[in-house]
């Protein structure tokens, strides 16, 4: 292992670690908004500073092993906070400054860590162990992380490098390595470097790789969300009830829901008043929903709901909640109190099918007969509703045709050749 040279590798590290920085502080300066490329630029240029002291000042100095020691924990430090901040986690700036400060005082209180680049190494090895495996568990909980596909590699990388720091505590403490004009020689040691420039190289293309990846979910959200009401558009909500009714049983509802007389809302209070009416009613909806039911806008005040078969719960009633949670809903403009109401129109696939457009037209059957009969209330749908609004419909033309020929009639009267005569 004689090609393994422990200088050229901590040259490596230090530029790596220097080139990584500038790229994350490249990428927060565009968008402050990631915060974790901020930590990362500044737990990469701090690394990066910890090598640089020991190349300057000498791995045989007692100063040099004290400030890269110390600056190593702080870089670690660091690093946890970006994992924290991109899984959406409090950071604790009292840690980032506790960590290298704890570090500082052992070395303070014990010389025997700064005359024995061995204890350094030990010391520095079992920060880099539980600081490892404390990213691993953030990565694993952080918010939205369970979604992008680099994170179980991550995490799996993470704790290979733990236990190998953890092994190298071992192995250090039970095996010394001989120290040579000041620097540590063993062909352990000169693994544990090449593994550390290793980690750099992978935590950094994972870290990168995270923010794109959030970058590209989050503009897919964006694109899928309704932007006032924060719900699924029409399109995205199509496309998973679509893949939900694959596997969808008899009893699973497709529910239009209109809200009762919106115009009158936007009429007598303004269009201010109309969307905060229907962001409280997205509010109140999302709130009472179970997770298993999928819910978007798919018009101006109309929205939907499928509900999966679930022999612990009745769609019906489910549906029924719903529109008594939104008249309850205590909604307000400029002081005073918006009435609301919806109505509600279902259908289930046992008695419309599994097409999705087959069932919105029965809900929206259903919907009709809810406006009917009065407004704020529930109907589900039966066959004999379409049949009925069909015979409506067709007795309105019929009026209308009647009333055209009528009026044709009249016209045909007025304008005879006697009439005109006359």
């Amino acid at each position: 292992m004689d090609f393994i040279s422990v200088p050229t590798v901590m040259i490596c590290i230090i530029i790596a670690m220097s080139a990584i920085a500038m790229a994350m502080t490249v990428i927060w300066h565009k968008d402050r908004k990631e915060v974790a490329a901020g930590f990362w630029a500044l737990s990469f240029s701090v690394g990066a500073a910890s090598g640089l002291t020991v190349a300057v000042m000498g791995a045989g100095s007692q100063g040099a092993v004290l400030v890269a020691t110390s600056l190593n924990a702080l870089s670690f430090a660091l690093s946890w906070s970006a994992f924290r901040a991109f899984g959406k986690q409090k950071v604790h700036p009292s840690i980032i400054s506790a960590l290298p400060t704890a570090v500082v005082f052992l070395h303070l209180m014990f010389p025997a860590l700064r005359e024995n680049p061995n204890n350094a190494i030990i010391l520095q090895s079992a920060v880099v162990t539980a600081m490892t495996l404390l990213n691993a568990y953030t990565v694993k909980t952080g918010e939205g992380n369970a979604e992008l596909s680099m994170t179980r590699l991550l995490i799996g990388f993470l704790i290979l490098h733990g236990l190998f720091h953890g092994a190298n505590i071992i192995i250090t403490y039970t095996h010394p390595a001989p120290i040579v004009g000041g620097r540590v020689a063993s062909l352990w040691f000169r693994l544990f470097m090449l593994e550390a420039f290793l980690n750099v190289i992978i935590i950094a293309t994972s870290a990168l790789m995270l923010i794109k990846e959030r970058s590209e979910q989050r503009h897919r959200i964006a694109s899928e969300t309704d932007m006032l009401t924060g719900v699924a558009n029409r399109r995205a909500f199509v496309q998973r009830t679509e893949l939900a009714l694959k596997d969808a049983r008899d009893h699973a509802v497709l529910a239009v829901i209109d809200l009762d007389h919106f115009k009158s809302i936007n009429d007598q209070f303004g269009h201010q008043a109309g969307d905060r009416a229907l962001v409280a009613f997205a509010r109140t909806v999302k709130n009472r929903l179970p997770n298993d039911v999928l819910f978007g806008r798919i018009g101006g005040e109309e929205f939907a709901v499928f509900i999966p078969e679930n022999r612990d719960r009745s769609a019906h009633m489910l549906l029924d909640d719903l529109r008594r949670d939104v008249e309850n809903a205590a909604i307000q403009s400029q002081g005073r109190p918006l009435p609301l109401t919806v109505s509600i129109g279902g259908a289930t696939i046992e008695k419309a099918g599994l097409n999705f457009d087959n069932l919105v037209a029965a809900a929206d059957s259903a919907l009709y007969a809810a406006k009917e009969e009065g407004r704020n209330r529930v109907a589900m749908f039966s066959p004999s509703m379409r049949l009925l609004k069909v015979l409506e419909q067709d007795g309105q033309k019929r009026i209308g045709l009647a009333e055209h020929r009528v009026s044709r009639r009249m016209t045909r009267v007025h304008t005879s050749p006697k009439t005109a005569s006359q």
